[in-house]
């Protein structure tokens, strides 16, 4: 079939914006991976143990703008203790856990979430500084969430309920360029075994459509 250069030229367009609207990554999850430390130089130190890079949390994306809408599905698990790997992505249900205030990094921590759960972090795309912001109080069961930049926030396997329900939904801040990746713990996550394969799906904000 024939087609003008014209629509040779509308169809590269469509087929980028279409880039554009969405874009999707995998990356792997550690259970070492401390969100604290998100975009944290070499040599920083907190949590009992850990340091920057070795326990430093995975940067998932760092070509974010603001306003995009993100899901995400996982496989795969982590533990807080060498010996003790959790189910899913979710972490431990039963063990229902609030992560520390401020350890210094300018991150802060979630209410009510779950330890060995999957977590991230918003920043700017430099090293967030003090103080940390307030700590997010939204649970794990919400269908929407727009946490604000260095504050650590809750993901799990990315549904509502554990392994079902509705696919959840975080807007990311205005300002923010990056996007950490890590896990819930209370301190030294050096020794966490396990890992979280998590599929990430980007969609363009909503007036960028």
């Amino acid at each position: 079939m024939f087609i003008s250069r014209e629509q040779a030229f509308i169809l590269v367009a469509a087929a980028s914006l279409g880039i554009a609207r969405a874009h999707a990554a995998t990356v792997t999850v550690n259970g070492t991976d401390n969100p604290y430390l998100a975009g944290q130089p070499t040599g920083t130190a907190c949590c009992g143990g850990d340091a920057a890079p070795a326990e430093s949390p995975v940067l998932a994306s760092k070509k974010l703008s603001g306003g995009e809408i993100l899901t995400f599905s996982t496989t795969g698990s982590v533990g807080y203790a060498p010996d003790a790997v959790a189910p899913s992505a979710d972490g431990y249900p039963d063990y229902p856990f609030s992560m520390t205030a401020d350890y210094g990094t300018g991150v802060s921590g979630p209410l009510d979430v779950y330890v060995s759960g999957l977590v991230g972090v918003f920043t700017t795309g430099k090293p967030p500084v003090g103080p940390a912001p307030a700590q997010l109080d939204s649970g794990v069961t919400f269908t929407t969430l727009s946490p604000g930049l260095a504050q650590i926030f809750w993901i799990g396997d990315g549904r509502t309920g554990t392994g079902k329900g509705t696919r959840q939904q975080f807007t990311v801040p205005v300002g923010a360029k990056s996007l950490y990746l890590g896990v819930v713990d209370g301190s030294g996550w050096y020794d966490n075994p396990g890992q979280i394969i998590v599929k990430m799906k980007v969609t363009a904000a909503p007036s960028a459509r």
